[in-house]
């Protein structure tokens, strides 16, 4: 029996391993690390006996002797430190919504605005900083030129889950994962991201309409203006067709 410490934020991503893992007969589910509010994630674990814990309860019963665990399986959203990842027998393996190296930290946004063409999902070991661990895997994929923020949230947690779930068979399968080294990369943090989101009146439509593309993920705000000291969020004509085709779906 494989026993894992799952630790995770609410996605779709994350909703789906949980599931999947907790209907898999040869894992248990020792211990779930996840928001309050995260209520899709409370209810699974209610459903599944699974005990909600924080960090600091984990490593407690870790070292007074009532906890031990094969793997830690991450979809969480900050550092964990060095000794919570030295529980693990196995390994700590975290599964992240991007390409590793060149995305580390929060950047869906950076593969519209700069037109790369293509994203990612990565599992990788875990160390105590972003995304730095050694690689397991990452799958990247072709994205379309003129793809919305909130379609590449979507698709990559489709990716991710489908990810975990070729990950976690091989674990039952018996194959311990050698992880390959990062090279450098880029970080792109949650500050970083709501600074890039501010529309310079300088920039020319097609940035404009680009920038508009790359934040537009409601609820949250998108590319904006800043008046008299209020940020208002941009919607544009493409945005509108991409709202009208959503609303007839």
């Amino acid at each position: 029996m494989i026993k894992v410490i799952f630790m995770a934020k609410e996605t779709y991503s994350s909703i789906k391993a949980l599931e999947y893992i907790c209907y898999v007969s040869d894992i248990t589910v020792i211990g779930a690390v996840i928001r309050y509010n995260d209520l899709g994630l409370h209810k699974l674990c209610e459903k599944n006996h699974i005990p909600i814990l924080t960090e600091a309860e984990i490593k407690n019963n870790y070292y007074d002797g009532t906890l031990s665990a094969d793997y830690i399986f991450s979809f969480y959203w900050k550092k964990v430190s060095s000794d919570l990842l030295l529980i693990p027998q196995i390994g700590s393996i975290n599964f992240h919504p991007g390409p590793l190296p060149e995305a580390r930290g929060s950047g869906y946004h950076i593969a519209i605005l700069e037109n790369w063409g293509y994203w990612g999902v990565t599992a990788h070991y875990m160390d105590e900083e972003f995304d730095t661990g050694a690689i397991i895997q990452c799958n990247r994929f072709s994205i379309d030129a003129n793809i919305v923020n909130k379609d590449l949230v979507t698709l990559t947690h489709e990716r991710l889950f489908a990810l975990f779930k070729d990950i976690v068979n091989r674990i039952l399968d018996g194959e311990r994962f050698i992880g390959e080294e990062q090279t450098e990369g880029r970080y792109f943090s949650l500050h970083e991201l709501e600074d890039s989101k501010l529309i310079n009146p300088n920039e020319s439509a097609e940035q404009i309409n680009r920038k508009i593309r790359a934040f537009w993920n409601p609820p949250y705000h998108g590319a904006q203006i800043d008046m008299a000291g209020e940020k208002y969020t941009l919607i544009n004509k493409e945005i509108l067709d991409w709202i009208a085709e959503k609303i007839k779906t």
